[in-house]
């Protein structure tokens, strides 16, 4: 092994470390449990016997929350607790998916549950997930996401082959109630690095009594200073410009299959390229702890604008391929440019923010679609050369607005 290989390696012991490892824990055990339930969450309402009209209104439901509930959560998890916040979604989620596995005749109750279910994800990743970040030093965070999400993932498809697994031999209702138990892990991770943090706070604690009288003063006024913030003003039209874009990604199936790829081959495609992301992330994650991270995500946003014109013109399967690699390949500077986002907030601001912007892209994604169904009746060139021009307009937001911070 050369003298780089060594340093590339030392580099992530910085981020192996207990604390670090509890982090990476409460996502792979929380993924693992809750990526297979929200994956087969068609197939559970074909066991039960509902139609796909009722779906149809579960999904439409579930984008309508989706909408408000991140920044309500996010707003929250700023006035509150966010770790209590983290067990509180663990219980709904347990609460969600116990319940679903024992009702079949009742729909009302059954998409009840599903929604609780999966706001109990929404509610972890905009209070806990969004604040823990905070906890460890920028110089590590591009490493962190990097090595995050390889958990993340990871747990995700481990998550799917045990499901399938079970499902092979027990029912969709027993592997409800038996992978929501499996939350109560997560939840006690949680509660251990909670009383962790807060035992180390309270050693450096010096004058709490005057800490606690002005921090409701200081709550309300960096409320006032997000709207002032012309980053967050950047961050949103970057949201507005790279929408249409990410939502014609849920199309994508269709132009393969229009082309006469099989959508197995498509998904095995996608599952492939996922662990080179993966892989390719660790590396990217290493170079831009050293050397900052705002060109990077200047390229993340401009270089979706290739694939999409290849998307735009293609008319053979070689063409769909290679944008399909160039859009999943690209996907690996995605750590980086979550680090970047938290480089530029401090946590009070930076919470708040990650849930409104969410709750904008939402409300984009749930509006967008309509406008892509029209354009790809018409023709598909139109919808791939606006995402295009989205991401170049976001792109160069990014280049004049955004600091360049390390």
């Amino acid at each position: 092994m050369g003298a780089y290989e060594l340093k590339f390696f030392k580099s992530y012991k910085s981020v192996l470390k207990r604390n670090y490892l509890l982090v990476y824990l409460i996502y792979f055990s929380f993924f693992l449990f809750n990526g297979p339930l929200e994956q087969i969450i068609p197939i559970l309402f074909e066991q039960k016997g509902i139609g796909e009209e009722v779906y149809g209104i579960f999904l439409s439901l579930n984008n309508v929350i989706h909408i408000v509930l991140p920044g309500v959560v996010a707003y929250m998890a700023h006035r509150f607790d966010s770790f209590k916040i983290g067990i509180i979604a663990m219980l709904i989620s347990l609460i969600g998916g116990c319940s679903v596995a024992f009702i079949d005749q009742n729909y009302f109750l059954v998409l009840f549950f599903l929604l609780l279910l999966i706001s109990g994800r929404t509610i972890f990743n905009f209070s806990l997930g969004n604040s823990i970040n905070y906890t460890f030093a920028r110089e590590n965070r591009g490493k962190y996401f990097a090595l995050r999400d390889v958990f993340l993932f990871g747990s995700i498809s481990i998550g799917l082959f045990l499901g399938g697994l079970y499902t092979a031999k027990y029912s969709v209702n027993s592997f409800y109630m038996v992978f929501s138990i499996g939350f109560i892990v997560p939840l006690f991770i949680i509660a251990y690095l909670s009383r962790e943090i807060k035992l180390k706070k309270a050693e450096v604690e010096v004058d709490k009594d005057t800490e606690n009288s002005n921090e409701e003063k200081s709550k309300i006024k960096i409320i006032k200073d997000i709207y002032k913030d012309k980053k967050v003003w950047a961050f949103t039209l970057i949201q507005i410009g790279t929408a249409f874009y990410a939502t014609s990604m849920n199309f994508l199936p269709l132009l393969g299959t229009s082309l006469g790829i099989s959508v197995s081959s498509i998904m095995g495609m996608f599952g492939a390229i996922t662990i080179v992301n993966s892989l390719l992330a660790l590396i990217l994650g290493h170079f831009s702890d050293m050397s900052g991270r705002k060109w990077l995500y200047v390229i993340d946003l401009a270089f979706d604008i290739i694939p999409a014109i290849v998307f735009a013109f293609t008319q053979n399967i070689t063409l769909f391929f290679i944008g399909v690699v160039l859009t999943m390949v690209k996907d690996s500077l995605a750590p980086i440019s979550f680090a970047y986002f938290y480089d530029c907030f401090s946590e009070e601001k930076g919470v708040i923010v990650m849930g409104a912007l969410s709750s904008i892209g939402n409300l984009l994604s749930f509006l967008a679609p309509i406008l892509i169904g029209i354009l790809w009746s018409i023709s598909t060139k139109y919808v791939f050369l606006i995402g295009a021009m989205g991401n170049g307009l976001a792109a160069l937001v990014a280049v004049f607005m955004l600091p360049d911070v390390k």
